[in-house]
């Protein structure tokens, strides 16, 4: 291909923050096509993905459907000192197994939760999930906004119930990640930030509300009252406060024009 990569993207998704934050700490300028979730899908069938969740990165390798991916692409195309894959063997092994590990019990259980605390909230997420989005979804966004809702709650399963199982997997996460930086460590895994920081700080991105986060999020006085409170809580853990001084450290300047 020629031109610059296309990044499509949900733009309040924290998966997708994932490689935008790569891709920009890279320095590697990319256009960034957002669509609202659920029409998201249109976008992702018509670059040849086989899936039909965001992110999608269009690129010269031709098309990487995985966030691991992304910023594994993202990774060759930086100085060695600054990548996040550590080039030690055993570091790499143990950085890239967390980051799966939060892939899989964080990510998919914040997403859960911060729906669930969210709906029907749509004049608070309106800025954050309509940022980029094509003129007519945001022309409609408050006509489409209900029928979406209902979508997202039942591909994701949301209702009180789940909620509360996602809960108790992401308080354990975050107790685990409190207790490995008991020793006073830094970083998850060696000295230097490594995709174990990235995944772990965009991921619970919803628990802290960062505000280098890649699009506005709203501010934590203005969220529901329970949802307030369960921010503020965790982060004054260890694990929330990494996650926060990630965002302040490394998250940079967006590249994305």
């Amino acid at each position: 291909m020629s031109g610059r990569p296309i990044l499509v993207t949900i733009p309040i998704s924290h998966y997708c923050e994932k490689p935008r934050w790569a891709l920009d700490r890279a320095g590697i300028a990319y256009e960034e096509h957002a669509h609202l979730p659920a029409l998201h899908r249109v976008a992702v069938q018509r670059t040849g993905s086989a899936g039909t969740t965001c992110p999608v990165l269009v690129c010269d390798r031709g098309v990487i459907g995985e966030s691991r991916d992304i910023i594994a692409y993202a990774d060759e195309r930086i100085a060695p000192e600054r990548r996040v894959i550590p080039g030690d063997p055993d570091a790499a092994a143990e950085a890239c197994a967390l980051a799966a590990d939060f892939d899989e019990r964080l990510g998919p259980h914040t997403r859960r939760w911060v729906y669930f605390q969210l709906a029907g909230q749509r004049t608070l997420v309106s800025e954050a999930i309509t940022a980029g989005v094509p003129a007519w979804q945001r022309r409609t966004f408050a006509l489409t906004y209900a029928p979406i809702n209902l979508v997202v709650h039942k591909v994701l399963d949301i209702d009180a119930d789940t909620v509360n199982q996602s809960e108790a997997v992401f308080r354990t996460v975050f107790a685990e990640v409190s207790e490995r930086l008991a020793d006073g460590r830094h970083h998850l895994v060696g000295d230097r930030f490594s995709i174990a920081d990235l995944t772990f700080a965009a991921l619970a991105a919803p628990l802290v509300v960062p505000a280098e986060y890649g699009v506005p999020l709203p501010a934590v006085d203005r969220l529901p009252p329970a949802m307030a409170a369960t921010v503020r809580e965790h982060r004054a853990t260890p694990a929330g406060a990494h996650a926060l001084a990630m965002f302040r450290e490394e998250r940079g300047t967006p590249a994305a024009a």
